[in-house]
């Protein structure tokens, strides 16, 4: 599940950029195996080298947590929730040896579970996105670790990037 790149694009792409056309076909393949009900976990994603089941780990959390402190809070706990899916998130940011986004998800987890964290994510998950409108405490806690992630995301997403450039050969077929 290489992307295809030609050699000077691997070279003058961004850091985002780069990290988004390594990503782009993992998720494209999640969604079309999700769609047809199979398993992703247990099929392609072992056939992902090391690399790309991080970045893909990563990468889903980011996506959805980036958005707004709103989304950070329930995508955490979502994710909290599902405790293989939480560990891979802490897992990858591990293997990209990241200091910058790790330390803020570990603080994230700490928070939720002193509010009683994780709800099974099958039963009684009844966590909503106006948790923070209706908990001022809440807002207040979550706010300066959202505006910490801010500045971490950009300085993980660099680490990410160098490790893709270190190790083509996990992420891209050069032409």
């Amino acid at each position: 599940m290489l992307v295809k790149m030609r050699q000077d694009m691997f070279h003058t792409l961004g850091d985002e950029a780069l990290i988004a056309a390594c990503f782009q076909p993992i998720i494209q393949a999640y969604k079309e195996i999700q769609t047809r009900g199979e398993d992703f976990t247990s099929g392609l994603f072992q056939e992902l080298s090391p690399g790309q089941q991080a970045l893909f780990a990563f990468r889903v959390y980011h996506t959805h947590a980036i958005k707004s402190q709103t989304d950070f809070y329930w995508w955490s706990a979502y994710f909290l929730a599902q405790p293989a899916k939480w560990a891979g998130i802490q897992s990858s940011l591990r293997f990209f040896e990241d200091n910058s986004t790790l330390p803020l998800v570990e603080r994230m987890e700490s928070l939720l579970r002193q509010r009683n964290h994780p709800r099974n994510i099958t039963n009684n998950f009844d966590i909503s996105t106006t948790d923070l409108e209706q908990d001022p405490e809440l807002m207040s806690e979550v706010r300066p670790l959202y505006a910490a992630l801010l500045e971490a995301a950009e300085i993980t997403n660099k680490g990410i990037a160098a490790y893709i450039r270190n190790h083509p050969d996990a992420f891209v077929a050069l032409r």
